[in-house]
C-alpha cells in the first residue's frame, strides 16, 4: 500500500516494498539538505555582516585585484570615521602605501586618495588563521592589516592613527649618527624606565604606560656617549641599530589617565623641543612606547601584533614592553626622536580611559621586572616570541588566548613570505661589562649632557616668537663630582663566592660614580668571561691575591679601591680623603698585635696560623726597613701577627708595587687575608700616612638583618649588606649615595 504526503509544492508516494522505502528515504534526505542550504544562503550569504568570524562572505572569495598594491612602505590604520585631515595627508604621502581596517560600524563607503580600504566582509576574505582570534569591532583588528601590508611586500611598516595630523613630507629612520645614547639611570626611584619626554624638554609630564613608581620629574635622562664616540665592539653592543624609531606628537601627546584627570590643563597645546638630538636606548633599558607615531623597520614586523586579551589603552603598551626585550635578541634597539606629528585627539572619556589602564598602573613594573630577568633556550624567534607569549601568560599579564593569537600570527608571517631575524640572545653581563668596564662609552658623558641641554636651551630661546616653548625645562643631571673625583681610580671587586647575581645590584650601585671597575671571581660561567677575572676559590681566604693581581695587571691607575660585593662604601665621605695615603682603620698595637714567639690567643682559629710565623721567618719577605717599621708600630722584635679586618681598602699607586712584592710573600705562605694585608700595609707605609677610616662590622645574624640601624653617614665602610637576598637595599643604597638620604631605619 503507497502512502502520499507533500513536502512544499511536491508531492512524494512512499512505496511499501524496499527498494520504494530506499528511494524514498534518499529522496527525503536530499530534499532536507537542499532545504538547508538555501536557508543558510537566506540568512548568511545574502546578509554579509552578519557572516559569522572566519567565514568568507564574498562570492569571489577574494579581494579586488585593484586593492593588491605592491609597495615596499605602508602605513596601517584603523577607523570607525570618515576620513580626517590626517588620513588626507596620509593617503596622499609620496612613496606611501597606506591600509584602513574597518570595523563593522565603520563607514560603507570610505574613500581617501590611494587608501587601501579593507571592509569587514574583504578582511573575512585574506585567509589568515589570526582572523579566528582578533575580535570585532576592536583596535586589535589592525593585527589584520599588518600581515596585509607584510604580505604586499612591505620592508618598513608605519603604525599611526587617524588623528595624528604628519607635520612633514616622509617618514623615515633617522641616522644614527646624530643619535644619543641613553640607559636606565640608577636612582632612588629604582630607573626601571626612562621617561622620554625629558630628554625633549618636558619632564613635568610622562607618557602611558610609564612606571607610576619612577614617576620623578627631578630625574634627568642619563646618557652614554654620542654614538659616533664609542668605538667597536662596545658600541655595537651599547648601540645596537635603531630597528624602531618612536616619534614624539604635539599639542595632545600621549599621557595616562591619571596626568589627564589630575594635571591635564598642564599640557596647554603641549610642544617638545625639536632641536633634541634622537636618543635611542641601550639594551637593558625601558620605556613605554605606543602605536601612534611608530616606524618599524622590515626585521621588527614581527612585532607588530597587539595582544587581544587586554585593553584598548593597554594593548599598544603592552606590545611596546615585550618587543623591547625581544628586541635585544636580534642585537637592535628602540629610538625616540622630535615630534612627527600634531596630534588632535578624538573625543575621549578620561575616566572610562582610567579604567581601561588599571592594569598598566597595577603591573608595569612587575611586567619590566619579569621581562627584564626572562629568557629562552629557543634558537629561533619565532619560537622565542611564543615562549615569551606563554610566561606572559603563566604570570596573568596576557590571557591564554594571546598564546594562541601568538602562534598564529607566527603561521601567518610564514605564510605571507616574512623571513624571520636570526637571534643572538641578549646577554645582561656583556652590556655590564661595556657599560661599567669599558672606559671609553663613559668619556664623554658630559658632552653628551652638554649636547642634549644646549638643544633645549637653544628652544627655550624661542619663547618670545613661540610662547609655547616658555615651558621647555632643562631637568640637570645628577652630581657628578664622584665620578670626577674617582676617574683615575681602579675599583677592584672581589667576589668571595661565585654569586654572580650580586654583579648587577653592585654595579647599579656604585659604577654611576666609578668609571673604572675590574671583577674578581672563582668558577666564572663561560658567558662572564669577559666581564670577570677567574681566581682560585677559596671562600675569600686569601682574597688579596685579586688586589695583587690587580695592581700588577693594571698599572697605569692613580690608586686601588679594593671592596667585597657586600661591604657599603660611603662615597661621600671617601670622595674626600687623600687618594695619596692609604684609606684603612689603623689596628690597635696593644689589641691587635700577637707575639708569635708566645702561645696562641685564645680566640678564633684563623687569628693564629703557622704561616704567619713562617712567612717573618723567611728573610725574603720583608727588608730591613719594612722590619724596622713593623716593628716601630708593635714594639715587638721579631714575629707577629696583625690582625684587622679587611674587606676594603684603599691602596695609592706610589706604593703599590711595594705592596706587591709583599703581598706575594703572604701568598706564597698562604697568609690569611686579615692576617696578611693589615701586616703587609703596616710593613710598607707609616700609619701615620693612612686615612683611619671608620669601619663597623656585623657579625650576628639578628644584628644583620637589621643593619638599616646602625649605618650612619660617619661610618666610612659598612659590612655585611647582601645585596642578592635584601632586595631594597640597592634602591636604598643609590638613593643614599645620590640624595644623601640614609636607607630608612626598622
Amino acid at each position: 500500500m503507497a502512502a502520499r504526503f507533500s513536502f512544499g509544492d511536491v508531492n512524494y508516494t512512499a512505496l511499501s516494498h524496499n527498494t520504494g522505502n530506499r528511494r524514498f528515504w534518499i529522496g527525503l534526505l536530499a530534499l532536507a539538505i537542499a532545504s538547508t542550504l538555501i536557508l543558510v544562503h537566506t540568512l548568511f550569504l545574502s546578509n554579509p555582516i552578519n557572516s559569522p568570524p572566519g567565514h568568507c562572505a564574498t562570492t569571489s572569495h577574494g579581494i579586488n585585484e585593484k586593492k593588491k598594491v605592491i609597495g615596499k612602505n605602508w602605513i596601517v590604520i584603523t577607523t570607525i570615521n570618515p576620513p580626517t585631515d590626517a588620513m588626507e595627508l596620509l593617503c596622499n604621502l609620496e612613496g606611501w602605501h597606506v591600509v584602513v581596517i574597518a570595523y563593522s560600524k565603520s563607514p560603507k563607503e570610505w574613500t581617501c586618495g590611494s587608501c587601501v580600504y579593507l571592509s569587514v566582509e574583504e578582511q573575512q576574505c585574506l585567509g589568515y588563521s589570526i582572523i579566528d582570534v582578533v575580535p570585532h569591532n576592536a583596535y586589535t583588528r589592525k593585527n589584520i592589516g599588518y600581515l596585509w601590508a607584510v604580505q604586499q611586500g612591505a620592508t618598513k611598516v608605519f603604525d599611526t592613527d587617524d588623528d595624528n595630523l604628519p607635520t612633514g613630507k616622509d617618514i623615515i629612520f633617522e641616522s644614527p649618527t646624530d643619535s644619543l645614547i641613553g640607559y636606565r639611570p640608577a636612582n632612588a626611584t629604582g630607573g626601571k624606565s626612562v621617561n622620554i619626554y625629558s630628554h625633549f624638554g618636558r619632564p613635568d609630564i610622562w607618557p602611558r604606560g610609564f612606571p607610576l613608581d619612577d614617576i620623578d620629574v627631578r630625574r634627568p635622562v642619563a646618557y652614554l656617549s654620542e654614538y659616533d664616540s664609542i668605538p667597536e665592539p662596545a658600541r655595537s653592543i651599547l648601540a645596537p641599530p635603531m630597528l624602531i624609531q618612536q616619534s614624539l606628537a604635539d599639542l595632545d601627546p600621549d599621557v595616562d589617565a591619571i596626568f589627564r584627570l589630575t594635571q591635564g590643563q598642564e599640557l596647554k597645546q603641549a610642544r617638545f623641543c625639536k632641536k633634541s638630538p634622537s636618543l635611542r636606548l641601550s639594551p637593558g633599558t625601558f620605556s613605554p612606547f605606543n602605536s601612534q607615531n611608530t616606524l618599524f623597520s622590515y626585521d621588527t614586523l614581527w612585532g607588530l601584533l597587539l595582544p587581544v586579551t587586554v585593553s584598548f589603552r593597554v594593548c599598544d603598551i603592552w606590545r611596546g614592553y615585550w618587543v623591547q626585550r625581544l628586541l635585544w635578541d636580534v642585537n637592535g634597539t628602540l629610538g625616540f626622536t622630535k615630534p612627527t606629528v600634531d596630534q588632535i585627539r578624538n573625543a575621549h572619556n578620561y575616566h572610562a580611559d582610567y579604567m581601561d589602564e588599571l592594569q598598566i598602573y597595577a603591573q608595569t613594573s612587575l611586567f619590566i621586572d619579569f621581562l627584564a630577568s626572562w629568557n629562552s633556550t629557543s634558537t629561533e624567534l619565532d619560537t622565542r616570541i611564543v615562549d615569551l607569549m606563554k610566561a606572559m601568560a603563566d604570570n596573568d599579564f596576557i590571557g591564554a588566548k594571546d598564546v594562541e593569537l601568538a602562534q598564529r600570527w607566527m603561521k601567518d608571517l610564514m605564510d605571507v613570505g616574512y623571513v624571520f631575524p636570526k637571534v643572538s640572545p641578549y646577554v645582561p653581563e656583556q652590556v655590564h661589562l661595556k657599560l661599567y668596564e669599558e672606559a671609553e662609552p663613559r668619556l664623554h658623558l658630559q658632552t653628551s649632557r652638554k649636547i642634549a641641554n644646549d638643544a633645549l636651551e637653544e628652544c627655550q630661546q624661542e619663547a618670545e616668537s613661540d610662547p609655547t616653548m616658555s615651558r621647555i625645562q632643562i631637568t640637570e643631571a645628577q652630581d657628578k663630582t664622584f665620578s670626577i673625583r674617582f676617574k683615575d681610580i681602579l675599583m677592584v671587586l672581589h667576589l668571595n663566592h661565585p654569586v654572580y647575581d650580586a654583579i648587577e645590584p653592585f654595579l647599579a650601585i656604585y659604577a654611576p660614580y666609578f668609571p673604572n671597575i675590574k671583577i674578581f671571581g672563582p668558577n666564572v660561567p663561560t658567558h662572564l668571561n669577559d666581564l670577570v677575572i677567574e681566581v682560585p676559590t677559596d671562600a675569600g681566604y686569601a682574597s688579596y691575591r685579586s688586589l695583587t693581581w690587580a695592581m700588577e695587571r693594571f698599572p697605569d691607575y692613580a690608586g686601588y679601591l679594593f671592596t667585597n660585593d657586600d661591604v657599603v662604601l660611603n662615597v661621600h665621605q671617601i670622595a674626600e680623603f687623600d687618594q695619596d695615603k692609604v684609606w684603612k682603620h689603623v689596628p690597635s698595637a696593644k689589641l691587635d698585635v700577637h707575639n708569635l714567639l708566645m702561645a696562641a690567643p685564645d680566640s678564633w682559629e684563623q687569628w693564629w696560623r703557622p704561616e704567619s710565623g713562617e712567612l717573618s721567618r723567611d728573610p725574603g719577605s720583608f727588608t730591613t726597613e719594612q722590619r724596622e717599621r713593623i716593628a716601630a708600630f708593635s714594639g715587638i722584635q721579631g714575629p707577629i701577627d696583625v690582625r684587622s679586618y679587611a674587606d676594603a681598602v684603599y691602596v695609592p699607586k706610589r706604593i703599590s708595587v711595594e705592596l706587591t712584592k709583599v703581598l706575594n710573600q703572604c701568598l706564597k705562605y698562604n697568609v690569611f687575608l686579615e692576617l696578611a694585608l693589615g701586616l703587609s700595609l703596616i710593613a710598607v707605609e707609616p700609619t701615620e700616612n693612612w686615612v683611619d677610616w671608620t669601619e663597623l662590622y656585623l657579625w650576628l645574624d639578628y644584628v644583620r638583618d637589621h643593619w638599616r640601624d646602625y649605618l650612619t653617614s660617619n661610618i666610612s665602610m659598612f659590612h655585611p649588606v647582601k645585596l642578592t637576598k635584601d632586595l631594597k637595599a640597592k634602591k636604598e643604597l643609590v638613593n643614599w649615595i645620590e640624595t644623601g638620604a640614609l636607607p630608612p631605619r626598622e
